[in-house]
């Protein structure tokens, strides 16, 4: 079977003869990968242990922001003579079901369920299914997948699962309500991008903050009201948009990927009574590439601007299964869009890697789809 796989810093090339071993530079680093052949599973449909699993083959995958940190250990520190298979999300056809399996069928296509804090399942684990779901053929517990719609595409179905189920539990904790003002950081992510795509359906008014303007006339065709350019080292609020509206009324809703960057910045321009959300940090990775960490903007006003305003601040980590059949759901009622930038095949894959994290004209989800 295929699979992605990152190399060590010193890999014997020579070790790997049916391997096209190619090189992506990320962040000035040089990443060694390739697709390289590894046995398949065995299904055993009689091992008690198989009763509630499914064997899969994997159509398409796709990486996330949380991958850059393996593939910086593997690049960096990983010995030469192995190999670390990578990928967050996929998109696959289930091949064979165990005898207690109901709710799916060989021939359907599936995504992972990435439930979380809870798996629906006593004693499996939650969270995404796998951190190696470049492998072609896997097996399953059947808590893990979810059935997608035959008519989604699939470089879509293998960019969906986690953005679709971290937005849709953000959106649902906010409680959004008609008229609010929202602001959205890193308007380019691939998370915030799915934030907006998903906003076009609430009645509020959406701001988005970016250290560019590129993609300005997507993103308002996505249904943002402005684009907020703002350097990182700047409070938001010297933005005349952004002070506006905090002179105003205030965002009553922020929903930010990276909180190291932009916490301390949103409580400023924050109604009394609003409400920020976050779901990762962007400083998973640096200290492994020798770079220096963002600069801190905390003070110690933060907490008591925080009490003054009555502010709440969430975190939040993935969803649950209902908010990711809550996403699929309007995705198949045509109100959910998902940005995809390409989708690359066999034999690319250092252009994959270079388009996922380098191009600064990358503009959505990038999938690898294997033919």
């Amino acid at each position: 079977m295929r699979t992605f796989a990152i190399f060590g810093p010193k890999v014997d090339r020579d070790a790997y003869t049916r391997v096209d071993i190619q090189t992506a530079e990320i962040d000035d680093v040089p990443v060694h990968c390739g697709i390289v052949e590894t046995e398949a599973p065995v299904f055993d449909l009689a091992d008690a242990a198989n009763l509630h699993k499914v064997l899969i083959r994997v159509l398409a995958f796709s990486l996330n922001y949380r991958d850059k940190n393996i593939i910086f250990k593997m690049s960096r520190k990983g010995p030469g003579d192995r190999v670390y298979v990578i990928g967050s999300e996929f998109v696959a056809q289930v091949l064979e079901v165990g005898t207690a399996v109901t709710e799916l069928a060989p021939g359907d296509l599936v995504i992972g369920n990435n439930a979380y804090p809870l798996s629906g399942w006593d004693g499996l684990q939650p969270g995404i299914p796998s951190n190696h779901s470049s492998r072609e053929f896997q097996i399953l517990h059947k808590a893990k997948l979810i059935k997608v719609p035959e008519t989604m595409p699939k470089d879509v179905a293998a960019a969906f699962s986690i953005g679709g189920q971290t937005t849709y539990s953000m959106l649902r904790r906010l409680q959004l309500f008609e008229g609010a003002n929202v602001l959205v950081t890193s308007g380019k992510s691939n998370t915030s991008l799915f934030v907006i795509n998903a906003l076009r359906r609430h009645k509020v008014n959406t701001y988005v903050t970016s250290t560019s303007r590129a993609f300005e006339s997507e993103l308002k065709a996505m249904g943002v009201k402005e684009l907020c350019v703002i350097p990182s080292t700047m409070a938001f609020d010297n933005d005349s948009t952004i002070a506006n509206v905090k002179k105003e009324n205030g965002f009553h809703f922020v929903i930010d990927p990276y909180w190291d960057l932009h916490l301390s910045r949103s409580i400023d321009v924050m109604a009394i009574g609003g409400k920020y959300i976050t779901c990762g940090l962007y400083d998973q990775y640096l200290s492994l590439i020798g770079k220096p960490a963002p600069a801190s903007q905390h003070n110690g006003r933060e907490l008591g601007c925080v009490m003054m305003k009555n502010l709440s601040i969430i975190g939040n980590c993935i969803g649950t299964t209902e908010d990711l059949l809550n996403a699929l759901e309007d995705y198949s009622a045509g109100v959910l869009d998902v940005v995809i930038d390409s989708t690359f095949t066999d034999g690319n894959a250092a252009g994959f890697l270079h388009r996922c994290y380098s191009a600064k004209s990358r503009f959505g989800k990038v999938v690898y789809q294997y033919t």
